[in-house]
């Protein structure tokens, strides 16, 4: 069974998530109010932002693989 997390990060005091990976060098951070639209963090990234202001949401994915044996006529 394989895991993956990743973080959706979103703004503490309004439903907006953010779209891009902010940086040193790009240090401006973009926002969506639709969740489908937020980018996903793998917690390794190295981004510039200010985690006072915001909140990582942890989202994981189990996959599992399933084998069934099946009549054939």
């Amino acid at each position: 069974m394989k895991q993956t997390v990743t973080y959706l990060i979103k703004h503490k005091d309004e439903n907006l998530f953010i779209t891009n990976r902010p940086t040193e060098v790009n240090d401006t951070v973009k926002y969506s109010t639709d969740m489908r639209d937020a980018r996903e963090f793998d917690g390794l990234d190295k981004t510039v932002i200010d985690m006072s202001k915001h909140k990582a949401i942890k989202k994981t994915v189990t996959e599992t693989i399933e084998y069934e044996e099946v009549e054939h006529d």
